[in-house]
C-alpha cells in the first residue's frame, strides 16, 4: 500500500519519495541526515516516522522544496497524526504521501 502511494507520486511528479520508519534520535536532524545520504536528494521529498518517540519529520531537498512547500507539508502532517492517533500507520503514510503528491502535482502544472 505504501510502495503503491509513493509510485503514484513519483510518476505524478517527477520527484523522489522517500519514506522511513524507525528510529530519529536527533529529530529533525536525523531526518535531514537521511535526506542527504539520499542518491537524489534534491529532488527528493522524505517522509520519516519515529512510531516510539511519536515524532514525524517530512523534509525536501532543494528541487523538490519548489514544488512541496511548508503548507503542504503542514496539512500532510495533519492528515497523518491523525490516522497515526488511530493506530494506522500505514493508512496514514499513504494518505500523507497522496496529499504531498497531489499539491505538488498542481503545483507543477500551475508553473507550467
Amino acid at each position: 500500500m505504501i510502495a503503491r502511494a509513493v509510485a503514484d507520486a513519483e510518476t505524478a511528479t517527477g520527484l523522489v519519495f522517500r519514506v522511513h520508519v524507525g528510529a530519529l534520535d536527533a529529530g529533525r536532524a536525523s531526518a535531514q541526515a537521511l535526506l542527504a545520504g539520499s542518491t537524489d536528494a534534491p529532488r527528493t521529498v522524505l517522509v520519516a516516522v519515529d512510531p516510539a518517540r511519536r515524532a514525524l519529520e517530512i523534509v525536501t531537498g532543494s528541487l523538490a522544496a519548489r514544488q512541496v512547500d511548508d503548507r503542504t507539508c503542514g496539512l500532510a502532517c495533519l492528515a497523518m497524526t491523525s490516522s497515526f492517533a488511530a493506530g494506522d500507520l500505514v493508512g496514514g503514510l499513504r494518505d500523507g504521501l497522496r496529499l504531498i503528491g497531489d499539491h505538488a502535482r498542481v503545483s507543477m502544472r500551475s508553473r507550467r
